[in-house]
């Protein structure tokens, strides 16, 4: 087998550390500390192999402007939130208001049918919103499909 080398291809050195590119030769530093620089300002040279024994460079600091926003975000949603869940609970209990008055008028369905489509309707306060503005012909129909759908025996 022939074997292929040149300026593009790897050179048979390995990496020695995880910094060193690949396919690149390596430089031993520690053979380039025992020369003197040739650049004539010794602190620019030296500067340049510093190490990791350089100074780190400084972290940034975090904007106090930016978290005054994000607190102020999030109390905002959060009172939005809490009004939302304020809103939704006082609706449930309107739906309720007055339900059992107006079911135990309807004729014709016996008080333990009713009973069971009442807490059908406190379970779903949307269903029993809309069945409170019914009139009393609508409601019935509501009823007896609730009954006939559910009560498979009668």
């Amino acid at each position: 087998m022939m074997n292929i080398a040149g300026g593009s291809m790897a050179t048979g050195q390995y990496a020695k550390d995880s910094s060193d590119p690949l396919a690149t030769e390596v430089v031993n530093l520690e053979e380039e500390t025992t020369k003197k620089p040739t650049v004539p300002h010794e602190e620019v040279a030296q500067s340049t192999n510093a190490g990791s024994s350089g100074p780190k460079p400084k972290k940034a600091k975090p904007n106090p402007c930016a978290e005054d926003r994000l607190h102020a975000t999030i109390l905002a949603s959060s009172e939005r939130i809490a009004i939302a869940i304020e809103k939704s609970s006082s609706t449930e209990n309107n739906a309720i208001d007055g339900l059992w008055e107006s079911m135990k008028v309807l004729t014709g369905f016996s008080l333990d049918y009713l009973a069971h489509y009442y807490a059908y309707l406190v379970d779903n306060p949307r269903v029993a919103m809309a069945f409170k503005v019914l009139e009393e012909d609508q409601k019935k129909v509501w009823v007896s499909r609730y009954v006939k759908n559910t009560f498979t025996e009668a």
